[in-house]
């Protein structure tokens, strides 16, 4: 795993980013339209870390989060903005550095160990099994933001990929943040792939319960086995 340190503005937030995922965000906090302000004049870059957003909760941010390039924005006649990032590479924070009014650190960017396979076969298959998910998950309304009616072009990088599928995936933060910290893409996927079918045994149930219920009690009988 090649690594690289570089200091970054960071913003906690109570999401998970993974790479190559598109987030849309709602910048309002003047300290965060302070950082929008300064990496738009630079590299466009900072990086997202998970925070949960409990009450109850004092604990940090996590260590591990995802650096993300600003792709569009539309800045607001009151000073707030919308933007969209894209997720680019995860990191580790080495250091935090005290400063206003935005968070940095001192991080380090890492990747996934190398394959010890080939991965295509699984790939392939875990794209079915996404696209039948995202589809009947969009006819139940638990699925937004996939307005193509053919299936999206998966990456082919088995990394890349698994980050994208993890992207999808409608869990809790916390385990979306064990998956970004995993560094082995084969259990990545192994994980993504128990996922998915449990989602797609639970939509399907439920699209047949919501097509039966259409029926008003005009269905027909269930023949007895």
């Amino acid at each position: 795993m090649d690594s690289a340190q570089r200091l970054l503005p960071l913003f906690p937030l109570p999401l998970v980013q993974f790479p190559g995922a598109l987030t849309p965000l709602h910048i309002f906090e003047p300290r965060y339209r302070k950082l929008l302000k300064d990496v738009l004049e630079t590299d466009r870059t900072f990086g997202v870390v998970y925070r949960r957003d409990e009450p109850q909760s004092s604990a940090d941010p996590v260590s591990v989060g995802c650096s993300v390039e600003v792709v569009a924005e539309h800045e607001l006649p009151d000073g707030r903005s919308n933007i969209v990032c894209r997720g680019i590479r995860r990191f580790r924070v080495m250091a935090n550095i005290a400063g206003e009014p935005y968070a940095r650190a001192e991080v380090e960017f890492f990747d996934d160990e190398p394959l010890r396979g080939d991965l295509s076969q699984e790939v392939s298959r875990i794209s079915r099994l996404l696209w039948r998910v995202i589809t009947i998950g969009r006819r139940l309304g638990e699925v937004s933001g996939v307005a193509d009616e053919d299936p999206p072009e998966f990456p082919s990088d088995p990394q890349l990929f698994s980050s994208t599928v993890c992207s999808y995936l409608e869990i809790e933060m916390d385990e979306k943040q064990e998956l970004l910290e995993l560094v082995d893409t084969d259990e990545r996927l192994r994980r993504a792939s128990r996922l998915l079918e449990g989602l797609s045994v639970e939509y399907e149930r439920r699209a047949f319960t919501v097509e039966v219920a259409k029926k008003n009690g005009y269905g027909g009988h269930v023949k007895p086995e």
